[in-house]
């Protein structure tokens, strides 16, 4: 019994998502990894969103290109602007954990002082 290969756009889209996964270098890269919008649009070419907030415009994903390069696709990569998960998207480019990040925000909002 032959094993088949389906590769559906939601499996394409899994593989990008993973692959931008193993190029982010912190934990906004990873949020942005995980909230990129992709679209594989035909079965030659793949559409890739990132957010500037979360991912570098000027970074690439070398293992995005990798991965397209062995299913013969094209990236088109595009950028978008939306409003930050937190008060302060760039916390996230300081550390690698989660917890550590998370922590970091607790105390950015603890240091507020109320408005009168």
């Amino acid at each position: 019994m032959a094993l088949v290969m389906n590769l559906d756009p939601s499996k394409v889209e899994l593989l990008m998502r993973l692959a931008l996964l193993d190029d982010a270098a912190n934990v906004n890269e990873r949020m942005g990894a995980l909230t990129a919008e992709i679209y594989v649009l035909d079965d030659e070419e793949v559409d890739i969103c990132l957010d500037v907030n979360l991912w570098p415009e000027s970074k690439g994903s070398p293992s995005v290109e990798a991965l397209a390069k062995m299913l013969w696709l094209n990236v088109e990569w595009t950028a978008s602007d939306s409003n930050p998960l937190f008060a302060w998207p760039e916390i996230g480019s300081l550390t690698q954990k989660a917890p550590e990040y998370f922590k970091m925000v607790l105390d950015a909002h603890r240091s507020q002082k109320p408005k009168n």
